[in-house]
């Protein structure tokens, strides 16, 4: 305890540092992409991490991974999945996700009723 009451008496002592001289630095408003709604089939518009960095260049379907495309297809609604839990079953990250909704729909309806007293 002794050493922690030092080091807390030694941090007070110090002299903290103040703002920089010269005022306040003007500062920088983000802008947004510079070309909205334009899309190219060439380049991939808006993609860019780093600044000052070019967008990256489409490629052919083929050299992307397989995995890349079933990001696209949709997730089944809640009740599709709860129709095929009652029927079939589901996959482990499917019935995770159904039970996490009901979950939430839970908490939502006690959170109303208590609102309600």
């Amino acid at each position: 305890m002794q050493g922690a009451r030092a080091r807390l008496a030694a941090l007070v002592a110090q002299r903290l540092r103040g703002l920089p001289p010269g005022g306040s630095k003007k500062r920088v408003v983000d802008k947004g992409p510079a070309k909205i709604g334009e899309l190219s089939k060439e380049v991939a518009t808006g993609v860019a991490i780093r600044k000052g960095e070019s967008d990256p260049k489409l490629l052919p379907d083929d050299q992307y991974p397989p995995w890349l495309f079933e990001l696209m297809t949709p997730e089944p609604s809640t009740a599709e999945l709860q129709r095929q839990y009652e029927k079939d079953g589901l996959t482990l990250g499917q019935m995770k996700r159904l039970f996490r909704y009901k979950n939430k729909q839970r908490i939502r309806e006690d959170n109303a009723t208590r609102a309600k007293k």
